[in-house]
């Protein structure tokens, strides 16, 4: 029973950290593709 319930909530801590890694990249990518239409404007 302990064991189960061990194994679910590492389960849960990891998927969350998934989540907030998958968030972390999404946000990066939606904040820095107007950075770089910037710089091929400037640059072109």
């Amino acid at each position: 029973m302990i064991t189960e319930l061990r194994a679910m909530f590492f389960l849960a801590v990891s998927f969350v950290f998934f989540m907030i890694i998958i968030g972390v990249l999404g946000l990066s990518t939606v904040m820095s593709s107007g950075r770089w239409s910037e710089r091929t404007r400037a640059v072109g």
